[in-house]
């Protein structure tokens, strides 16, 4: 069982990442590939719909990966910024169909209130970029990044145009991001078990805008 601990453990480490008028929404959608340990593992389908100046993100990320035996985990996150500021975020996964986990970040005040499988903490400070923005908003002149499945913060590099490093506050690893006109083209989150390869599916990668709300 420890192998599979250590799997659930490395798919977890890919989630420590006003334009048009009201009658009508801008709507993206990005499908990346992952790729770990040699083989195609699954995908995410990140959903991004910004509609005067509230931004909703929808990742559902899909892997299966088959070492002695099958692991299958899913992930469905979704975010709601208004104004530049993440309002909340809800986070589950599901193992074998059924939900294993819940992390729901909602704002109170001039903070947020982070419930984690029935455990609570503050958080005291306004979020203005996080991990689920990291898809279709370049993290130009970004400094710091929270992580909606914890709630810490971290530090965003540039090391040059378009090309990133995030730090893992658990771990200290860099991981990697590289943008093209402004959407995330690939990443590597470098984890002690195998590195995990996003790429950007660009046959299946839509944009439409606008469209009617």
């Amino acid at each position: 069982m420890k192998t599979h601990k250590q799997v659930l453990l490395l798919f977890s480490a890919l989630f420590f990442v006003g334009l048009f008028c009201d009658a009508q929404s801008k709507i993206d959608k990005s499908v990346y590939n992952i790729r770990a340990m040699g083989m195609d593992v699954g995908t995410i389908t990140v959903n991004q719909q910004i509609t005067g100046n509230k931004i909703t993100v929808e990742a559902i990320s899909e892997v299966e990966v088959r070492i002695i035996f099958k692991i299958k985990v899913k992930y469905i996150q979704t975010s709601t910024y208004v104004n530049g500021i993440l309002q909340q975020s809800l986070l589950k996964t599901y193992k074998k169909d059924e939900v294993n986990s819940t992390t729901h970040l909602v704002k109170k005040g001039d903070g947020y209130t982070l419930e984690k499988d029935g455990k609570i903490t503050r958080i005291n400070d306004i979020i203005k970029y996080s991990g689920s923005l990291l898809y279709f908003h370049e993290p130009k002149n970004v400094k710091v990044l929270y992580f909606e499945i914890n709630g810490e913060k971290t530090k965003v590099e540039t090391v040059k145009t378009h090309e990133y490093l995030i730090t893992d506050p658990n771990n200290g690893n860099k991981n990697e991001y590289t943008y093209k006109n402004g959407v995330l083209k690939n990443a590597i989150i470098k984890h002690t078990m195998a590195n995990v390869y996003l790429t950007l599916n660009d046959e299946i990668t839509a944009q439409v805008t606008p469209a009617s709300k």
